[in-house]
């Protein structure tokens, strides 16, 4: 049973226009880096790294170490309660235009890595 001041957490940190894209483009992909939020989203490091470190302290994505590289993800909520907060926001979004757009640029870096390792 998810307490209220969780939930309250969770609706605090998805209060933002940026961590709402990030979320959405983790939907989308397993894992992400900084530098392809960066591109994406079009903003610095700097602003990306406080979203990040936002929705990691409240259990909305979770990180993975790589040498250098800090790949994130969504977690996968424990909680029913948060499960279903997460996805009936996410879910209720995902036609937005600037998604739309955002997921487009994401497909395109996708695209863009597979030919170059084709060369």
């Amino acid at each position: 049973m998810m307490k209220i001041k969780k939930a309250r957490q969770i609706l605090k940190s998805l209060a933002d226009d940026t961590r709402l894209r990030i979320i959405n483009l983790l939907k989308h992909k397993r894992e992400i880096n900084v530098t392809e939020l960066c591109e994406i989203l079009d903003k610095n490091q700097s602003n990306i790294s406080k979203h990040l470190t936002r929705l990691r302290l409240t259990g909305i994505v979770g990180d993975r170490r790589e040498g250098n590289n800090v790949h994130y993800f969504l977690a996968s909520p424990t909680n029913t309660a948060h499960k279903e907060l997460l996805n009936s926001i996410t879910n209720g979004l995902k036609d937005l235009a600037v998604f739309k757009e955002d997921f487009k640029k994401l497909e395109s870096r996708k695209n863009n890595k597979k030919r170059r390792k084709i060369k």
